[in-house]
């Protein structure tokens, strides 16, 4: 997509979002607006920006976004991205992660106003598959809400796209990992990525604690990686409105990360809801948004 110009991002102080934030100003010379209630994120993560005339930032909810006129991008990544808070906290959970979405596309028909919408999905709708690696085709097993709420917003983009000209990309995440994806003062940061709860507690001296057995499989995407492919989904020709795999294509048990970290860990009850495996098959963003991952986890760990 050409003449990309001025973008929006949801979500800009989160994990992922501030650093699709710092790879966009490196990479481009985009003017970004940046909306965050710092539910999850936080200041600090996007600090260094604010100062910058390229970057405006807005503190409140997606929902109060006065019009998405003006904007030929809009990445959106606002969530509560954690499985278990969602068997709890239910109505905090379908309004951040399926409200908040549908508010952003009845804006575009109500301002009749169409920009390119990556929206940030989450492999967690395979639940445990048949097939691994995985890829778009997999049927969709649900096993949890939050799982659900993020294949509900896909299905909405689905279905609505037959009545009106959407743009959109979906990126299906699996276990991105990396600088700041781990917030002691989250509420939530018991559920934050495994990668960077064990290096947290190793800093601070404590064991490792492996949910299960450790024999789970996770399939890790560097959030650097993850940046790369919401730039691809943003400049890529046509209108895709079609949903993509983004992982490393590889996997390692939980056990041997731990291992590769450190060498104090215990185990504790597994959680329920959570798959056994995830392991990406990234062809089609290979061949469709010529995007490949480039970091590797050793040598972050």
């Amino acid at each position: 997509m050409k003449n990309v110009k001025a973008i929006l991002i949801t979500g800009v102080a989160g994990f992922i979002g501030s650093n699709l934030l710092d790879f966009l100003m490196e990479e481009t010379d985009w003017q970004i607006t940046g909306v965050d209630n710092f539910s999850t994120g936080g200041k600090s993560n996007i600090e260094e920006h604010l100062s910058n005339t390229r970057f405006r930032f807005l503190e409140q909810k997606v929902s109060q976004i006065d019009s998405i006129k003006g904007y030929d991008v809009i990445f959106h990544l606002a969530a509560l991205p954690r499985i278990q808070p969602s068997f709890e906290l239910i109505r905090e959970h379908v309004d951040a992660n399926l409200n908040e979405a549908l508010f952003l596309i009845e804006k575009m028909v109500e301002e009749n106003h169409y920009p390119r919408l990556v929206y940030s999905g989450s492999s967690s709708i395979y639940g445990n598959p048949k097939k691994t690696p995985t890829d778009e085709n997999e049927p969709i097993k649900c096993m949890n809400p939050y799982a659900f709420q993020k294949y509900e917003v896909e299905k909405y983009l689905e279905m609505l796209n037959e009545r009106y000209p959407l743009n959109y990309v979906t990126l299906r995440y699996f276990n991105p990992y990396g600088p700041r994806s781990f917030n002691p003062d989250n509420p939530f940061n018991a559920y934050s990525s495994v990668v960077g709860i064990f290096m947290h507690r190793k800093k601070m001296g404590q064991p490792l604690l492996i949910t299960g057995d450790g024999s789970q499989r996770r399939d890790f995407i560097h959030v650097r990686d993850v940046a790369a492919a919401n730039y691809a989904a943003a400049v890529v020709d046509g209108k895709p409105n079609t949903a993509f795999n983004i992982g490393q294509g590889t996997t390692i048990s939980v056990l041997e990360l731990a291992q590769m970290i450190s060498d104090d860990y215990e185990f504790i009850p597994a959680r329920l809801g959570e798959a056994d495996v995830t392991h990406a098959d990234i062809s089609k963003s290979q061949v469709e948004l010529n995007w490949s991952p480039k970091e590797l986890l050793g040598k972050f760990v």
